[in-house]
């Protein structure tokens, strides 16, 4: 059997002009997330991280504590595992939302900046978003989506064959689509556990040349054993 550890990012930048970037406590995230994978002896044969840059500097983060920062094992870059463009998305849904539910026109105005009307309005717009029937020009569909991740991973298993490790450094959403693809889930479901993703939390999956399975899902051990609440974050 090979294994895929499926990283969630660090904390981003919610609120900021710039969201695709980790705060402060993101860096210190992947940081201790680093420091566990070194006490546990946990090394990697190959490194992926999609192309945003987030995903690419908690990679780099964890990757120093491990290996002293030497750029060893090879650290791969793919758009397949970008995640999907959320702000978009809501975006492009939230007029029709409005229609048929006034009362979220309060929680759209500070969708980008509160993040408790993004909560109340990201799940909606995502299933919305999930069925198909309210797909918009220029926004990518969540078939799109989860047919680009599955690739991804396709690709990754082919490149790397048997008995190996990889990290694969990526976002809520696109470690969703592989917890669909591997337990057959539905979208709604796929959606609904995209709330319970903490920051740099790690899922792990088995492969051989027959099957896909899953190991564990979203473990934040490395964060829990600190005993500091402040560490565990979703956004």
């Amino acid at each position: 059997m090979s294994l895929i550890y499926l990283i969630r990012h660090g904390q981003a930048s919610f609120g900021h002009e710039n969201y695709d970037r980790l705060s402060e406590l993101g860096h210190q995230q992947s940081q201790v997330l680093g420091d566990y994978f070194a006490q546990l002896g946990v090394a990697f044969d190959a490194v992926y991280a999609g192309t945003l840059e987030r995903q690419q500097a908690t990679a780099r983060n964890v990757m120093a504590r491990i290996s002293g920062g030497d750029g060893k094992p090879p650290f791969h870059i793919r758009a397949e595992f970008n995640e999907h463009d959320t702000f978009s998305i809501i975006r492009t849904q939230a007029q029709a939302m409005i229609q048929e539910d006034a009362s979220l026109s309060p929680a759209l105005e500070s969708v980008f900046t509160n993040p408790d009307s993004f909560q109340k309005i990201h799940e909606k717009a995502m299933i919305r978003w999930t069925c198909g029937h309210f797909d918009v020009p220029g926004v990518e569909t969540w078939q799109s989506f989860t047919q680009r991740v599955q690739a991804g991973i396709n690709k990754v298993m082919a490149e790397n064959g048997r008995k190996k490790t990889i990290a694969i450094f990526t976002s809520g959403g696109t470690i969703c689509s592989v917890m669909r693809m591997v337990l057959g889930l539905s979208n709604e479901i796929t959606i609904t556990l995209a709330r319970s993703i903490r920051n740099t939390s790690v899922s792990l999956v088995q492969y051989n040349d027959q099957r896909l399975g899953l190991s564990f899902f979203n473990s934040s051990a490395h964060l829990e054993l600190l005993n500091q609440p402040e560490l565990l974050t979703y956004g």
